[in-house]
């Protein structure tokens, strides 16, 4: 009971805290078109599998189907919408690496002829990192949302529980009480049984003597 209320407790400061996800990075890094400039950000509380398929919705939402580039670990979002990057289709790679701490997440924007960096498109840039940052809020605290009502049925169940050993514990003692009053109204009857016992002893006692009396008369005739 109280492990399930610290987790409970515990989930409950992950949500407030969901405002301190790090910042996006802006990398230059590996994907299947070589070393490119990107963007990186670290997604706590979630798997790389729900990571993967919340971003394909996401992209979904673009227009674009997301879907894994043969021999290599990157997913391409090809063809997508965005009006906050461009006002032309956008090619949109994305690479997903799970570790202890959650799953880091890096997008490469392929613009057709170079890929989004702040030194070419400063205020792009600003739009890329808020739009990523964004995603990347919504499903961490999806997935705490998640978890929380997990945690929640859980304790819903133990206090249930609770409440039928509460029950059990008050059916017990109103047994006890009434064995109790059984074995008292049982006692004072057994008193009153070898009362009546040492009486009818006495009865018999004094009928067998009129039994024998009566013998003797009829061995007269």
């Amino acid at each position: 009971m109280k492990n399930i209320t610290l987790v409970f407790l515990t989930i409950l400061v992950s949500i407030s805290g969901f405002a301190q996800i790090g910042n996006v990075e802006e990398i230059n890094g590996d994907m299947s078109k070589g070393k490119n400039r990107g963007f990186k950000v670290l997604i706590p509380e979630v798997t790389e599998k729900e990571a993967i398929k919340s971003w394909g919705k996401l992209m979904k939402s673009y227009d674009s189907k997301t879907s894994k580039v043969k021999k290599n670990d990157d997913y391409l979002s090809e063809n997508a919408l965005i009006p906050s990057i461009s006002e032309n289709e956008v090619d949109v790679f994305s690479l997903f690496n799970e570790t202890p701490e959650g799953v880091y997440m890096n997008v490469f924007f392929d613009l057709g002829g170079a890929y989004l960096n702040s030194d070419m498109h400063p205020e792009i840039t600003k739009s890329a990192k808020d739009m990523i940052k964004t995603f990347a809020t919504k499903i961490a605290r999806e997935a705490v949302e998640a978890k929380l009502k997990e945690e929640e049925k859980k304790l819903d169940k133990l206090n249930k529980e609770q409440k039928n050993l509460e029950n059990n514990k008050k059916s017990y003692e109103r047994d006890i009480k009434d064995a109790e009053e059984t074995i008292q109204k049982r006692t004072k009857e057994i008193e009153q049984n070898i009362k009546d016992q040492g009486t009818k002893k006495g009865e018999i006692k004094n009928q067998e003597e009129e039994v024998e009396k009566v013998k003797a008369r009829v061995k007269k005739y």
